[in-house]
Parts: C-alpha cells; sequence; structure tokens
C-alpha cells in the first residue's frame, strides 16, 4: 500500500512538473503585442488621418467626374 502511494506521488508530481511546463511553453510561443502600433499614439492618429484624406481626395476626383459625365 505505501509502494502504490509513493507511485501515485511520482506520478502527481511528474504531471505536476509536465503541466508548469506545457505553461511555460504556451506563454512562451504566445503572441507578444510590445510591438505593435497603439491607436491613441498620435504618430499612428496623423497618419490614419492622412490615409482618410487621401482616400477622401481619389474618391472625389473620380467620382466628380463620372457624375458630370466628363
Amino acid at each position: 500500500m505505501d509502494n502504490e502511494n509513493n507511485t501515485e506521488q511520482q506520478e502527481l508530481e511528474v504531471n505536476k512538473n509536465k503541466r508548469e511546463e506545457y505553461e511555460q511553453l504556451m506563454k512562451d510561443s504566445s503572441t507578444q503585442l510590445d510591438g505593435y502600433w497603439d491607436s491613441n499614439n498620435p504618430f499612428v492618429k496623423i497618419l490614419l488621418l492622412g490615409l482618410v484624406v487621401l482616400i477622401a481626395v481619389g474618391a472625389v476626383a473620380i467620382l466628380v467626374p463620372y457624375f458630370t459625365g466628363k
């Protein structure tokens, strides 16, 4: 009986170690978001505003001649 208890304890310890290794592996392999651009950053806001203006100007440049028939 003591042998069974000892074997069970060893299996629990092995499972605990494997689980810790697995959790560490998953943590290491997860996506790191340290380098993403924050949407509240002033540079990103200016860049996005510039893109919106460029798209709006391009749409006007294409749609105005189309609808005026020229």
